[in-house]
């Protein structure tokens, strides 16, 4: 398909002998381009429709609209990976980052970040996009609303000024958030699952790799179950849909503090502190962190406790939901510092 002029006009081309950097080579640039030429077709994948690809030196901005028709003006940021070496012939990833802006400025670094997001959010920029390709795939694209820029940024940056208290990061003496003089988002690191959490958990941040693809599926491609159709009796087909569109929308929440639910987390140390139970798992994720007098109200250590799922569907709705949650009461509040 022939390209139309508009785009032929903004697509990509490659930095001039001026703009390429000394520490990088032609196959990084490569590489580069390669990601960024996937971007559109990625989109559109996921339901995005009258995308235009806008470049310039050493950056990219789609505008895009999404399945709903909300109009989308999107930076975006292609993030670094160290991996470990092989191991079973699968490779190991360590963690995968992408710096959110240059050097800062007086060592102010919220200061910095925030003119940065108001510089952004004066030239219409809506979101930002971090991406990560592994060979023709992108496993990581993080859709970010530019408002949450910085409180995510913080939120990892205390993260890992706690890792670093504990001896958490081997011989590492800075702080991972603040790398050299200028701040970085971190998609995962191996060594803290709770930093990528930062991330992927707050709210109004989408995954898009993970999105279902709206076009193209098809049974050769196994992402349908074509048991029921083996089954005699009623028509199944007649019973819910394929291919459903994706849907984005915004929604209204109470801000909580990512350190408050970093440390219920790591007192629970994998088990439910609902005393009554004694389910326990070694893997991150598993526990919710419950508010027992409601995030609105209250986002403390001591008005959270970590249970388990089934627990946590009893504190809210349970017939004895308030006896449940006067016993958690009686724990957490444990966790209060006398007052001075």
């Amino acid at each position: 398909m022939k390209e139309s002029s508009a785009h032929q006009k903004n697509r990509a081309k490659r930095p001039t002998n001026s703009a390429r950097r000394p520490f990088r080579l032609p196959a990084s640039y490569e590489a580069e381009e390669r990601t960024r030429k996937m971007l559109p077709k990625f989109l559109r994948t996921r339901g995005f429709t009258d995308i235009l690809d806008q470049r310039i030196a050493n950056g990219q901005t789609l505008v895009a609209t999404t399945p709903d028709g909300e109009r989308l003006t999107i930076r975006v940021r292609l993030c670094w990976v160290l991996e470990s070496g092989i191991r079973d012939s699968n490779r190991q990833r360590t963690y995968s980052a992408a710096q959110l802006m240059g050097a800062i400025k007086n060592n102010d670094w919220e200061g910095t970040i925030r003119e940065k997001i108001e510089r952004e959010r004066s030239k219409g920029v809506t979101d930002f996009l971090f991406v990560q390709r592994e060979d023709n795939e992108i496993v990581y694209a993080a859709l970010v609303p530019v408002v949450e820029l910085l409180p995510i940024w913080c939120a990892q940056r205390d993260q890992y000024d706690g890792l670093l208290k504990a001896g958490q990061l081997g011989r590492a003496n800075q702080n991972p958030a603040r790398n050299g003089s200028s701040p970085t988002f971190w998609l995962q690191d191996d060594r803290a699952p709770e930093i990528g959490a930062a991330l992927w958990d707050h709210p109004g941040v989408l995954d898009l790799a993970k999105v279902r693809h709206v076009r193209g599926i098809s049974r050769a491609d196994g992402t349908l179950d074509d048991t029921l159709d083996d089954i005699p009796g009623s028509d199944y087909s007649l019973i819910g849909s394929d291919g459903a569109p994706v849907k984005f929308g915004k929604r209204s929440y109470v801000k909580r503090d990512k350190r408050v639910r970093s440390v219920v987390l790591r007192r629970a140390g994998g088990k439910c502190e609902r005393q009554e139970c004694d389910t326990n798992r070694s893997y991150s994720g598993f526990l919710d962190v419950h508010h027992i007098f409601g995030a609105e109200k209250s986002d403390r250590v001591w008005n959270c406790v970590a249970l388990c799922p089934n627990c946590h569907r009893d504190a809210h709705a349970a017939p004895d939901s308030e006896q449940i949650n006067a016993g958690l009461l009686d724990y957490a509040i444990c966790f209060k510092p006398p007052e001075r």
